[in-house]
């Protein structure tokens, strides 16, 4: 008796249709995980920066005076302070804060210190702000969407934390519940973060981060 073993036309063709499966279905799997990847890689970037962004202001905002400290007879604070400000809608800061000095005072005021911020993302009616750098937008010409917290003291300008992804940023002052004084000596801070993954205009990735800050002087 004859016996065959090679394969028939059918065998080959079903066999190369299933390997051709087969590929495909694990090219889209590690497509999956790359993309997914690259979205907590992102998530995980936006986080970060926002704390950062976060510390770095609890650090030196944390000394502003408040009314607390300037609305009193006699002032504490040196003459000429005024109590922390919310400016700009919501999105600016003007307060001052105690300097060391190496005189009987001790302590003296610093000038005033403004913390502004910087959105190059403005968007228009057709186009909303999207995370990405488009025509016009580049203010500075730094070839950069600038989106970040800047402190300005004096002469001396610079970038708060190490962010520049903050798609929008809110402060107001409070009162500290536990004060039966009633002063405004919080503030609460809001912070969004939004970034692009991937190539042009990738999924837009977002994330918050909320917190107060309680105001020593």
């Amino acid at each position: 008796m004859k016996r065959n073993f090679g394969m028939t036309l059918i065998e080959i063709t079903i066999s190369a249709g299933l390997l051709s499966i087969i590929s495909i279905l694990g090219f889209l799997a590690l497509q999956s995980s790359v993309k997914s990847s690259s979205l907590a890689f992102a998530q995980n970037q936006i986080d970060s920066a926002l704390r950062d962004t976060f510390n770095e202001l609890t650090n030196i905002v944390k000394q502003a005076y408040t009314s607390l400290s300037t609305d009193v007879t006699p002032p504490i604070a040196p003459q000429g302070v005024e109590p922390i400000q919310v400016i700009n809608e919501g999105r600016g800061l003007r307060f001052y804060i105690p300097v060391r000095v190496n005189t009987p005072a001790f302590f003296q005021s610093s000038g005033p210190i403004l913390i502004t911020y910087e959105n190059e993302d403005i968007g228009n009616e057709t186009n909303p702000p999207n995370g990405i750098l488009d025509p016009g937008e580049d203010t500075n010409n730094d070839g950069v969407l600038n989106r970040r917290l800047i402190i300005q003291q004096g002469n001396t300008t610079r970038v708060i934390g190490s962010t520049n992804c903050i798609s929008d940023v809110r402060f107001e002052l409070l009162s500290d519940r536990s004060d039966t004084s009633n002063q405004l000596t919080v503030l609460y801070v809001y912070l969004e973060g939004t970034m692009r993954t991937g190539p042009g205009e990738g999924p837009l990735i977002r994330s918050e981060l909320s917190g107060t800050i309680k105001l020593e002087n």
